[in-house]
């Protein structure tokens, strides 16, 4: 009995997470960046429609691509500004 009113109670909470992680990612960021990259390219877009969501997904993977590179890179330049030079076979700075 008790059992069963706990296992209610953790069903409501992660009903409730996991609303409000879908409204974040898949309308918020998917389909509002979507829409905000298809709008100038296309007059009449369906704000809830399966390009916009695909677009918006696709910038959203470029972006996390690129930080990845990106950090890479400023870990490369960080270690040849303090002097040292970088092991590229080993991914590590030789100071």
């Amino acid at each position: 009995m008790a059992l069963d009113a706990v296992g209610d109670l953790l069903e409501v909470v992660g009903r409730f997470f996991f609303r409000i992680l879908n409204e974040i990612l898949i309308e918020f960021l998917c389909k509002g960046t979507g829409y905000l990259i298809c709008k100038p390219f296309k007059s009449n877009v369906d704000p809830d429609g399966f390009l916009v969501f695909s677009v918006g997904f696709v910038f959203w993977l470029c972006v996390v691509i690129l930080g990845f590179h990106l950090y890479e890179f400023i870990q490369i330049d960080k270690c040849l500004d303090s002097g040292g030079s970088f092991d590229y076979s080993n991914n590590e700075c030789i100071k």
